[in-house]
């Protein structure tokens, strides 16, 4: 039987997993255990419980070190036993939550772990964002257990693994792509095309206020972050736009 231990940092809470045979003091708690080492982030601790339990059990070699409800994206990687961590397992966001699917993938990719993303709650397009961030597998949370343990295996080798659920959703995907009107393309080939104008200028030459050209560049991004895109920055914006052919 697993127990979930609580470990604090800041304002992110860990619970890390020990098995009866650490408990009873058969085992060491400070034994290094072998195999692959699994964080599982979701704000639900149902979920964080249950899988644990369910690979504990069912999925020789995998041990999961720590459970928490979020990732901080501050660029402080936490301490305790989630740091640690070979793969991340990641669930929907806390709603609310700062940055997209996208970003957290990133910040994991960048603390040196492999990310398996449980997608029920996510758009194609925030799943595409996901894998071009870095994630290596892509499961639907309402799958059976066996499936996440091998993603687990598949991104801890380095390998990507697609549920066919979640191959069958981007193949018919494939081509959507967020959408602009016409005054919004127009505005945006003005405003980020290859002779950029500012707000002003942008506004001028449409014969509509400046404060109109801000409100359409705030409605493009809300588009783009409902689809999963991180657009907070002129670059990021540009750079989409592009890869939806809005800009030349």
């Amino acid at each position: 039987m697993a127990t979930l231990s609580t470990i604090e940092f800041g304002p992110v809470e860990f619970s890390t997993v020990e098995s009866a045979a650490v408990q009873s003091g058969s085992v060491p708690a400070t034994e290094p255990v072998p195999g692959i080492r699994v964080l599982i982030i979701d704000p639900h601790r149902l979920l964080i419980d249950s899988l644990s339990q369910w690979l504990l059990v069912n999925a020789p070699g995998i041990t999961v070190l720590a459970g928490t409800t979020a990732w901080p994206l501050g660029g402080q990687v936490p301490g305790g036993a989630g740091a640690s961590a070979d793969v991340a397992v990641v669930g929907e966001l806390r709603g609310g939550e700062p940055g997209s699917i996208a970003d957290v993938v990133t910040s994991l990719r960048e603390s040196g772990m492999q990310v398996v993303l449980l997608a029920d709650q996510q758009p194609a397009m925030a799943i595409s964002s996901a894998l071009d961030a870095g994630a290596l597998a892509i499961v639907p949370k309402s799958a059976d257990p066996s499936h996440t343990a091998a993603a687990i295996r598949a991104a801890a080798a380095g390998r990507r693994y697609l549920h066919p659920d979640v191959e069958g959703m981007l193949e018919s995907t494939a081509h959507t792509r967020v959408e602009l009107s016409a005054r919004e393309r127009r505005l945006v080939e003005l405003y980020l095309g290859p002779m950029p104008r500012g707000t002003r200028e942008v506004a001028e030459h449409l014969g509509i206020s400046e404060q109109t050209v801000k409100s359409h560049l705030h409605r493009v991004r809300q588009r783009y972050g409902a689809a999963g895109f991180s657009v907070g920055n002129i670059i990021s914006l540009q750079d989409q736009l592009r890869k939806d052919g809005w800009l030349g």
